[in-house]
């Protein structure tokens, strides 16, 4: 099976060019044999207009006679290819002469006006015949000349116009096509330079094209392009920044982990491998939590605005779901756990994946921080303007001083001494960003602990 043909753009600006030129041809054409028939009708109904003129002044000389002369006949008769009929009729007396009955028209014209001119057709024969009228000076009759001819004679010289000048016109035509092919491929030659500098380029310069050397009607591509490469260039960045990230993460715990390993192997005491084991199995749950949170990181950053599966989240929903999960896990750390606020009807617009990873990291930081027979409470209220959702524990907090640096990566407070990654809230500050929702952080209640609010524009406003 033959493949399709590619698209072409230069065979589809001849195409359409093509077409419209073809119509034209036809159109001329017509126009042309409309023209020619129209000046042929002018000048035979001047001559036509001329002979009834000239029968009358022979009429006037041969007043008297019945007929007339044969040397009159002969002057009316002389084309056999296109024979003049005539009539000269009496209103009293009858047909005078004629060689041909021809009848009278539907209004006469006035006594010395002007010949009046009309089509007829006589039995299968299509005529044009002029008439006047004369009057008898010695009597009241009225004598009415008819010259006519045939349409034949015009048409023809139509057609002969017709086709003498349509090979001219479709001469013209081909030279038109000829010279539009050439242009056009010159004009495609514009596009040379573009190809040359995407061309030459290295595989990782993403920057954006030259546009002075870009025709004004390629620029709106070559701006879709410089946008793909805009997005290129994010993508290319989120990799590396993730790869930096993943290295300066798992550094420490890998090295931990084969520290361990050698100490197991140099010491074989059931103790020593058993102490050993135990730091391999905090180093390697450590490791994970970070990739977990290296992974979530680059999910919220690599999803954009219009591709994440946004539709209506009941965030109080939400939120008691989540808290009555990790009850188990606070009543382990003996840490009280509460949740504050509405049952349902809190609704706003959002990834439901993606919310549930930022209260999951709100409250994994709340619960490391907030120390045994500590607090942690989950709340959730309508303001004025937007619906607001806080996760505050009891624990010592952070000095104010640093707060604007919370949501950095890997940014741990100096006075911090909790493991962790500085990974938590780089995530939900991503994840905010990309459900337009502002994050503030504040003391919590008494002055106590950290209180990090999330405020959401409801679905209503939204």
């Amino acid at each position: 099976m033959r493949a399709d043909r590619p698209p072409s753009l230069r065979r589809r600006l001849l195409t359409i060019l093509v077409v419209p030129m073809v119509l034209a041809w036809l159109g001329s054409g017509a126009l042309i044999y409309v023209l020619a028939l129209h000046y042929a009708n002018v000048n035979y109904d001047r001559s036509l207009v001329e002979g009834a003129l000239m029968l009358e002044r022979m009429t006037r000389s041969e007043a008297g006679h019945q007929e007339l002369s044969p040397q009159v006949r002969i002057l009316i008769e002389y084309d056999t290819d296109n024979p003049t009929y005539y009539a000269v009729r009496s209103l009293h007396h009858g047909m005078l002469a004629s060689n041909l009955d021809l009848p009278l028209p539907p209004v006469l014209p006035a006594i010395g006006a002007a010949p009046r001119l009309d089509s007829i057709r006589l039995g299968k024969r299509e005529l044009r015949m002029a008439t006047l009228a004369l009057a008898q000076d010695d009597t009241a009759d009225t004598v009415v000349i008819s010259m006519a001819e045939a349409l034949d004679q015009r048409r023809e010289l139509a057609r002969e116009i017709l086709i003498g000048t349509s090979p001219i016109v479709l001469l013209l035509i081909v030279v038109v096509l000829v010279l539009v092919w050439f242009g056009v491929s010159r004009g495609l030659d514009l596009l040379d330079p573009l190809t040359q500098q995407i061309a030459q380029r290295r595989a990782r310069d993403l920057s954006a094209l030259d546009q002075s050397q870009v025709p004004v009607e390629i620029r709106p591509l070559t701006r879709t392009i410089d946008a793909l490469f805009a997005r290129l260039r994010e993508l290319l960045e989120l990799q590396e920044r993730f790869i930096a990230d993943a290295a300066h993460q798992l550094r420490t715990p890998l090295a931990g982990l084969r520290l361990q390993a050698e100490r197991a192997l140099a010491d074989p005491r059931p103790d020593s491998v058993r102490d050993a084991l135990a730091h391999v199995e905090r180093l390697s749950a450590g490791a994970g939590r970070a990739a977990g949170q290296l992974l979530a990181l680059a999910r919220a950053q690599a999803v954009g605005e219009d591709d994440a599966a946004t539709c209506a989240v009941d965030l109080a929903r939400l939120a008691r779901s989540y808290a009555s999960e990790r009850v188990p896990d606070a009543l382990a750390a003996r840490i009280d756990l509460g949740y504050e606020g509405p049952s349902d009807g809190l609704v706003v617009t959002g990834d439901a994946v993606m919310l549930r990873e930022a209260l999951v990291n709100l409250v994994d930081n709340a619960l490391s921080y907030a120390g045994r027979d500590g607090t942690v409470t989950i709340s959730l209220a309508r303001e004025a303007n937007a619906i607001a959702l806080a996760v505050e524990d009891s624990g010592p907090g952070v000095a104010p001083e640093w707060w604007p640096r919370l949501g950095e990566r890997f940014f741990r407070p100096p006075d911090s001494r909790r493991e962790g990654s500085g990974l938590g809230l780089a995530i939900v500050r991503r994840i905010a960003e990309r459900h337009r929702a502002e994050v503030a952080f504040d003391r919590g209640r008494d002055g106590r602990g950290l209180r990090v609010t999330l405020h959401f524009v409801p679905l209503a406003a939204a």
